[in-house]
């Protein structure tokens, strides 16, 4: 057993392992994420340039400001606590400024996120759907009312690594709030992708309702999952660092979904494009709208959805 490890146990400090080893693996794992996001931004500049401006191409920017701070002061952070401060014990135990700064950022690039799908929702998704957000809603800004508290706190009572015990139940309930909205969020959602499939007669439709839908629950699942991760950790460990490491891998994934969510337009209306010629869309006003299409009996088909070529009308919910 080395001198410094000796030393942390007689004043007891967690280990090396769960504190400094979780935010490496984090940092590691959040770098290749960090890489694909921006692949996918990338691809969306790229394959979408007649997109709004505020929104998404916004949101996107914004994400990516975001993510990109994120990466460079836990970049930082690892560094300095891993290498420049690794034989000083004193110096390991001092918490720089740029641990408090992470419980800033963090919050911002989720939020940012489940901004994103609660909008959606709201534009599109008619008074019916706006309804069921409001939970979604309220669980979300009790969230960032306790982001707010932990950042304030984070860089008025954190002085030493041993002090962030003290604001991890800020953590803890902001990341449950973060996991219940997102599970309200992907709920909402998947209710009007079910109905949209309940209405519809045409085969193709009810293919794309089901590939969106597994598409909701797999980013739901995951990016709820690692928030639950977070808010358990951060309660049963507070000692240690598992949480913060999970933090950074749980935000790209929130700007991953967003961007793959967006990216996958062209390909499902490339497949509804091959089955249908002619589209006009009206809207019912209670949040569904019909699609009236047609085409000929020799249109192609695209094999992930199996449409069928012929006159017929779509019952869908924009969202």
């Amino acid at each position: 057993m080395s001198i410094v490890t000796s030393l942390m146990h007689l004043y007891g400090i967690p280990s090396f392992d769960s504190t400094f080893g979780s935010i490496y693996l984090g940092v590691t794992v959040g770098g290749m994420l960090y890489g694909l996001t921006i692949h996918q931004a990338y691809r969306y500049f790229k394959q979408y340039p007649e997109d709004g401006f505020f929104y998404p191409k916004g949101v996107v920017m914004l994400i990516l400001l975001f993510e990109t701070l994120h990466t460079i002061v836990w970049t930082y952070i690892g560094y300095r606590y891993m290498v420049s401060e690794a034989f000083d014990v004193g110096g390991a135990l001092r918490s720089h400024w740029t641990i408090s700064l992470t419980f800033i950022i963090t919050p911002c690039s989720l939020h940012t996120c489940q901004g994103f799908y609660g909008y959606r929702i709201w534009s599109f998704g008619g008074k019916f759907y706006r309804w069921l957000l409001i939970p979604a809603v309220l669980t979300t800004c009790v969230g960032i009312a306790f982001s707010v508290l932990t950042a304030v706190k984070a860089f008025v009572i954190v002085t030493l690594i041993t002090d962030l015990p003290k604001i991890r139940w800020g953590v803890s309930i902001a990341y449950g709030c973060s996991a219940g909205s997102d599970i309200m969020l992907a709920g909402t959602l998947m209710f009007a992708l079910l109905r949209v499939r309940k209405e519809s007669t045409v085969r193709s439709t009810r293919n794309l309702m089901n590939t969106l839908i597994i598409y909701t629950i797999n980013t739901g699942v995951l990016t709820s999952v690692v928030s639950l991760l977070v808010f358990i950790f951060a309660i049963i460990l507070p000692g240690n660092l598992i949480y913060s490491g999970l933090s950074i891998v749980g935000a790209r994934l929130y700007a991953n979904s967003v961007l793959a969510l967006l990216n996958s337009r062209r390909y499902l209306n490339n497949c509804l494009q091959d089955d249908f010629n002619h589209i006009t869309v009206r809207s019912r006003g209670d949040g569904v709208v019909q699609v009236f299409s047609s085409s000929p009996s020799e249109s192609p088909m695209c094999p992930a959805l199996g449409g069928q070529g012929r006159d017929s009308e779509i019952t869908s919910s924009s969202v």
